[in-house]
């Protein structure tokens, strides 16, 4: 019986400008979720390791129909997922196990570590489904479009996109502003590392604010959001030219629009502990910036330089703080 696993990520440029039609740009990172389907002896199971499990049958038209009710919209993903294979006329009719595992995006102490673990699960239970369900899925393009689908309805909408394509397609890429996805190398001389703020932070409150803010800004806020994208465009240009220093002077630009929406808007995306890892950053000779949605979670220290980095990341060290290492970014979903 089928099972995948697909990776997390980080968003290096573009975060709330693809909101409003600027492309962004993300690497794919060494956390995995996980999702495994075998065939049940008697109803159907969804099991979620160290949560429960819960049981349900498939409706007429391969949707759940819960026996036992999930605590706290747990059975929301695999509701979401069925229901759009469904709808693309591969619904399931045999009785199944489902398990699915994001522990690896957790940080020891149970914090969400903001990596994309809802995404990554999207693609790979949608993987797993629609092989049990006999559907093919021939290419990276076809799996993105059924999971980005499935992870909107989970969403009620929402969302970009750019999580979904990072789990699929793996390395770095953009996703331009009409839902394509570009494969992207990585730019020569350009080093990293991300830093945890110390605490999770949920996105979608944060994103409602933003979305408030678009849609009722004035004059100013609109040259605010106007600049953001402009830089977000400017960053996947200089990143598309391949090297290191017209990337850090992009990125250098994106995020000071950024933190100047944010002032306006009071999203709350710069918190006092990103900012202490700012200074930290500027203290070893490397850029800083949040990665994503902000609030929490992880900063992005970027330089040309690698002994800058390597200054980092020991204070860092020192200071306890958890690190991802940087790189060229991991596989996408892998099919079993």
């Amino acid at each position: 019986m089928p099972e995948a696993d697909a990776p997390g990520k980080l968003v290096i440029c573009g975060e709330y400008a693809v909101l409003a039609g600027a492309p962004a740009i993300a690497v794919a990172v060494d956390v995995r979720a996980r999702a495994r389907a075998t065939a049940a002896a008697g109803p159907c199971r969804l099991v979620l390791p160290g949560a429960g499990s819960w049981e349900f049958d498939w409706d007429a038209d391969g949707r759940p129909r819960w026996r036992d009710v999930p605590d706290a919209g747990q059975g929301a993903l695999l509701d979401a997922v069925a229901a759009t294979l469904a709808e693309a006329g591969s619904g399931l009719r045999q009785p199944l196990a489902v398990e699915l595992d994001t522990r690896s995006f957790h940080s020891a102490g149970g914090d969400k570590l903001g990596l994309g673990s809802s995404s990554a699960l999207t693609v790979a239970l949608t993987a797993v489904l629609a092989a049990a369900a006999g559907r093919q899925l021939p290419g990276s393009e076809a799996l993105f479009q059924l999971a980005h689908a499935a992870h909107r309805r989970l969403q009620s909408g929402g969302g970009s996109g750019i999580d979904v394509a990072a789990a699929v397609y793996g390395g770095v890429l953009a996703l331009l502003p009409d839902a394509r996805v570009e494969v992207l190398g990585w730019p020569s001389g350009l080093h990293w590392l991300a830093a945890w703020s110390g605490r999770g932070a949920p996105t979608q409150p944060l994103v409602r604010r933003f979305m408030t803010y678009r849609e009722g800004t004035s004059p100013a806020g609109g040259a605010l959001l106007e600049r953001l994208r402009a830089a977000a465009d400017a960053t996947l240009a200089a990143w598309r030219h391949g090297t290191a220093a017209p990337v850090l002077a992009a990125l250098a630009d994106y995020r000071q629009a950024l933190e100047e929406l944010d002032a306006d808007a009071g999203i709350g995306i710069a918190t006092p502990a990103h900012r202490q890892l700012a200074a930290l950053a500027a203290d070893a000779g490397c850029l800083y910036k949040t990665s994503g949605a902000g609030g929490g979670d992880f900063g992005l220290l970027l330089s040309d330089d690698p002994a800058a980095i390597g200054r980092a990341a020991r204070r860092l060290a020192e200071a306890g703080v958890m690190t991802i290492t940087g790189g060229a970014g991991v596989g996408g979903v892998a099919r079993g």
